[in-house]
């Protein structure tokens, strides 16, 4: 089982999970059958959710995964003090995979829009059941890993959501930073930037009906993306269906550009969204980020926590710019 552990000095807490090294990789993935493929269903847990095909065939699925970092089968979650004065909660929480659609070869920006606006409605679909399922779970991750400099263990296009009864430090960071920001201009610190990004241009990648992409001033990783609601919302079980139509087709192009620009790199994507009960109705602002995985932070990052990115982000969203304007039809530029 696992369990919490917290940081006496920073309290802040670790999730200690020993089982999720039992997780299939390397020869032990490539020479067994796909369990996320079509007519593989019996080598996964059982389906919660899923969106169907007029035929009855899946098109896309959640379900249970089977190496979760926490469970819900975890008793109890009361905070405990640990002989020495350790204190530790147990392994409690949810942790699901979505598998993205039965085609074995057909990540997000290769995949067709229509698919992809599936996926994010089982993204929101997800999101919102855990959201209103315990009010012991407090911060909601949904990512997709893609490749294996960024983490993942099948190549089979999914992703995963995580609830978890305690905050990440770097999420209550964030949340307090942009509390502090409204408090002392009275507006979203991301409205704000966003505003003077699309004024700018230099950094803005793509702006579609209802979301604009922007290589963030201060990228920590090289070719980072946010891609941001253009309306103050200041949480993902807030999307409406018709942004998420906008969306799909949006995040399919940036997505696409990255892969013909780099060649496929790896990559990490992340819903941001407010912790569930941290929810600053002026201040939060949910924003999807891609983080490709180019680059191996080295020893002064690691020590020190500053970040060097080798990339300037002007010349990233530039040659961005280009690889949308050269896949446009003719007539569209």
């Amino acid at each position: 089982m696992s369990e919490l552990r917290q940081d006496p000095v920073t309290r802040d807490w670790v999730i200690v999970s020993p089982e999720r090294s039992a997780r299939p990789q390397g020869a032990a993935v490539e020479n067994a059958p796909c369990p996320f493929c079509a007519g593989s269903e019996n080598l996964t847990p059982e389906t919660v959710d899923r969106i169907d095909a007029p035929d009855g065939r899946w098109l896309v699925r959640a379900m249970p995964n089977r190496f979760p970092v926490l469970s819900r089968d975890s008793t109890g979650v009361a905070n405990e003090e640990m002989p020495g004065g350790w204190r530790r909660l147990p392994g409690y929480g949810r942790h699901e995979v979505i598998v993205e659609t039965p085609e074995h070869d057909a990540p997000p920006g290769v995949m067709p829009v229509a698919q992809a606006r599936r996926v994010l409605e089982m993204y929101l679909r997800r999101y919102r059941a855990l959201a209103a399922e315990d009010g012991r779970l407090r911060q909601i991750v949904l990512f997709r890993n893609h490749g294996l400099r960024a983490g993942t263990s099948l190549a089979h296009p999914h992703s995963q959501i995580v609830a978890t009864p305690s905050v990440a430090p770097g999420t209550r960071r964030r949340v307090v930073d942009e509390i502090a920001f409204f408090d002392e201009a009275g507006r979203c610190g991301l409205c704000h930037v966003l505003g003077r990004e699309r004024a700018a241009g230099e950094r803005m990648v793509l702006e579609s009906a209802h979301f604009a992409s922007i290589a963030p001033y201060a990228s920590r990783n090289p070719w980072q993306l946010q891609i941001v609601p253009l309306r103050h919302t200041p949480t993902f079980g807030e999307a409406t269906d018709e942004e998420l139509d906008d969306l799909a087709p949006h995040l399919t192009r940036v997505l696409a550009a990255l892969r013909r620009r780099l060649g496929n790199p790896d990559y990490n994507l992340v819903v941001s969204t407010p912790p569930l009960d941290l929810v600053h109705r002026g201040a939060s602002h949910w924003f999807i980020e891609v983080l490709p995985r180019v680059t191996t932070p080295a020893g002064f990052e690691l020590g020190s926590g500053i970040v060097v990115n080798v990339q300037a982000p002007e010349p990233a969203a530039e040659a961005l710019r280009e690889e949308l304007k050269e896949a446009l039809p003719a007539g569209r530029a």
